[in-house]
Formats: structure tokens, sequence, C-alpha cells
């Protein structure tokens, strides 16, 4: 390829820079940059969400990210776009949020931790999915070098991510080329205030304050003054200024109708299941005042997870919880967790309830199988997510779950394959591509419907992987 500067080009409103230490950058606004080609974001983006799965600390509780994912497709629903958007989450305790090539969007725990509502955590990442719809992270430079697809996306996860110093380099990614950094800034803001007059909009239309976005950026921001503290690095990389807060503040009022905030208790349950699940701790978490059904939710996770809490497992607290609180699915949920080891018959029924009112879920089909696996229902619990899978667009639990439901049973053939879709499904096609050799290695019968999917997935791959080596040479 000829973008070898895409890396730094793609993440200049986003990433965490030391703005001193670089005297040449390029000019966003010059007549001579264009939008890098689909086929390139798509390839960017495969790369990039390998990248992820590869390298970083996600997430990988199923609660909480479909709570996430369930914020961002609402939200992203309301852009008007047909693009697919994903969202993950970064065990990271830093306070930031990014978006990546080919509508990646990342949010670290330290910002869920932060967020003092829904709407807050909403407003972040409608600016991040407007960063994307205003195509602020598609504009490429051409340049004489050849980078790979796949060197550029490892590199641009580790500068939004935060693990190296991006500044460190840059003249050799750069060279002579690179425009002042005044051309920079301007542009930076440009896109800061773009994101926001769209990422409001979206905030809206989602049926979220429009008014979050500025009240929670104004509020870190105030915070890192009055304390004297490292500003968070989402201040870092999304620079807060007066003009920002007040431009933000005057949309937000231009665009609030007679729609209700959405209003939710969710948020405080996802920041309970983080602490005691992923070990993340707010600062203030020792303060902060829980409702006794909160705290029969935390007390029931502290009991099933941790082997060494005195608490016992409470049911009669959450079936309170639950009539208390009839619309918030995760009580039923922990309810349904919870008799998958005291009564698994009972959570069964449960399960299919609950699959039947959140089909959207996929948290619900992945503990309900491997409820079903416990209890040694091992061919029902691989039916379970079989039929399931291939519905959802998020696939690597789903069918990493398959592949150790197989190792199980001592199925290898069937462990590779199942491995494989679970690679190809987070962009990994030459993991998937060796795979599904193994897996064809390993069938003996070559007459089954297993086989010719075997021949078929092998097919396509081999097809996405030709197609990465032209585009690489191009």
């Amino acid at each position: 390829m000829k973008h070898s500067t895409l890396i730094i080009i793609l993440t200049l409103n986003l990433l965490s820079i030391n703005i001193s230490n670089a005297s040449t950058l390029p000019d966003l606004g010059a007549s001579d940059l264009k939008d890098y080609n689909k086929q390139t974001e798509t390839a960017l983006g495969r790369a990039f969400s390998t990248a992820l799965y590869q390298h970083y600390d996600l997430v990988k509780d199923p609660v909480i990210l479909s709570y996430i994912r369930r914020i961002g497709n609402k939200i992203a629903s309301e852009t008007g776009h047909s693009r697919h958007f994903s969202f993950h989450v970064i065990n990271n305790s830093e306070i930031n949020a990014f978006a990546g090539p080919n509508g990646i969007i990342g949010i670290n725990t330290g910002l869920i931790n932060a967020a003092k509502s829904e709407d807050e955590i909403a407003s972040v990442i409608a600016h991040e999915i407007a960063h994307v719809t205003q195509r602020h992270l598609s504009r490429t430079y051409e340049y004489q070098n050849a980078t790979s697809v796949t060197s550029i996306a490892t590199l641009i996860a580790a500068i939004l991510i935060g693990t190296q110093d991006p500044s460190a380099g840059l003249a050799t990614y750069l060279g002579a080329q690179g425009l002042s950094i005044q051309h920079q800034l301007k542009n930076s803001r440009i896109h800061e205030s773009e994101a926001d007059y769209f990422g409001i909009k979206y905030l809206q239309d989602a049926g979220y304050n429009p008014e979050a976005m500025a009240n929670f950026f104004d509020r870190l921001s105030k915070s890192a003054q009055i304390y004297e503290f490292k500003p968070p690095e989402i201040l870092q990389t999304h620079p807060v200024t007066a003009s920002r807060m007040a431009r933000a503040k005057e949309r937000a009022f231009q665009v609030q109708t007679e729609k209700k905030p959405f209003k939710t208790k969710t948020l405080r349950l996802i920041q309970i299941r983080l602490v005691k699940l992923e070990g993340t701790r707010p600062d203030n978490y020792q303060n902060i005042s829980l409702t006794p059904s909160e705290k029969c939710y935390e007390n029931n996770l502290q009991a099933r997870y941790n082997d060494t809490s005195p608490l016992k497992p409470n049911l009669n607290c959450l079936e309170t919880a639950i009539s208390n609180h009839p619309t918030q699915r995760l009580y039923k949920i922990q309810k349904a967790n919870l008799l998958s080891f005291t009564a698994p018959k009972k959570s069964f029924t449960e399960y299919k309830y609950l699959q039947a009112i959140y089909p959207s879920d996929f948290s619900i089909p992945y503990f309900y199988a491997t409820a079903l696996n416990r209890d040694n229902k091992k061919n029902e619990a691989i039916q379970v997510l079989q039929n399931i899978t291939p519905s959802f667009h998020y696939q690597f639990l789903l069918y990493s779950k398959l592949a150790r439901f197989y190792s199980d049973k001592r199925e290898k053939d069937k462990v590779y394959y199942y491995d494989a879709l679970a690679n190809y499904n987070i962009g990994n096609w030459k993991k998937s591509q060796y795979l599904i050799n193994q897996a064809k290695r390993l069938t003996k019968d070559k007459n089954t419907k297993f086989y010719t999917q075997l021949i078929r997935i092998q097919s396509e791959l081999n097809d996405n992987v030709i197609k990465i080596q032209k585009n690489n040479e191009k």
C-alpha cells in the first residue's frame, strides 16, 4: 500500500499525543487528501478487529457487552447510515473511548465507571459514531513507502488504546511531507465540533438527553482542574474548550423536543458487574449508595463468582428486585443464572422465556447453553447455539463456546471448525484458514453435510485472503 501515514492521520482527533514533541503533522484540510476507498476501509477494519482480540484485554462478559451494544445500536439506527458499527469494551481504567476503522467503536471500562447516567455513556458513543459518519477517520495522505494493512491496523490499535507513545517515530512515518501543528489543531477542533453537532442530534433522536454530552465533558474537565490531577485521556484525545462546550449546549437546546430523555438504572448494575467480575473499581465506589435491589445484585454476583466470599446466593431478594423493577432484565438474567446451579430445570424455563422476550440479547442463549452443558445436556447446549448464533452480528463468544463444548466431547474436527468461525467473525482470516484445514484433515467421512460446510468456508476464506494480498500490493 501507499498509505503508510494512514495510521497517524486516521487518529488525529482521537489519539493520545504529546503534541509538543511533534513538529510536523499533516493538514487534514489539504486539497490533495482524499477518502480511502471502501475496500481499504474494510481491510483496515478487519485487521484492526483482529488486533483488538489478539493484543488487548477485552471485556468478554456477555451482559456488559450486550448492554453497551444495545446503546450503540440504538444510536447508530438514528444516523441514516446503512453501515455496520461494532462496539467493544476494553478493560482499561483510563477514561477514554475511540472510533477505529470501518465503524469499530471502543469504550474503556474507566469511562463506563466514570459515567453517572446512561445518557452520558450514550453521549460518548454518539460522539464516536459521528466521527465515523462524517468520515473523519478515512482521510489518507499519499506516501511512497509500502506498509501492510495489518501493520497499520495494529499500530492504530496501539495508539488508540494508549499502549505506546505515538509521538515516537512520527518523523519516520511522516517524513518531510508533514505540515504545521497549527493546521492540525485547527482541523482537529473542527472535527470535534462536527462530531458534537451530529452526535447530539443522534443522541436526541435515540431518546437520550442531548445535554449529556456537554455536561459529561464539562464535569470531567472541571474535576481535573479542581483536583489538579492528570486530565482523563478522553480530554486529551477530545480537546475541551469553552467555545466548544458553549456550542454543544446551544446545539442541545436546538434539537430538544418533547421526547422525554431515556431513563434507566442499568448503568449502576453494569458498574457493579465490572467491579465484581472484571476487577475494575471507580474511585468513589465505596461511597456509592446502593438500593436494596442493587445490593442484592451485588451480593449474588459476589456469592456466585467469589469462592472465598462468606455470602450465599439469595433467590428471594432477586424475586423482590424483579417485582419492584419488572422491566429490568439484568435481575431476571441473574435469577436464571442462579437457578442454573440450584434448580437447572427451572432455569431452562426461565432462559427460554427470556430469550423470547429479548431475542437480540446474545447473553441469554450464551448462559442458557452454558447451563445445559453444565447439566450434562451437551447436545442440547450445542443445538441452542447452532440455531441462534448465525442471527447475531457478534459471533466470536458464541462460536468460541461451541468450540469448548465440542472439546468436552473430544470431537476435534468440530473444535477446529467452530474456532475457525469465531476467528472469521473477528477478521482473523489467516488463522481461520489454518483451522479449517485442520478440521478437514481430521474429518474422516467426506460425504457429510459438515464436510461440505468445511469446503464452502475454505473456498470463501481462500478468496478473501487472495483479495487481501492483491489489495496489499496496490
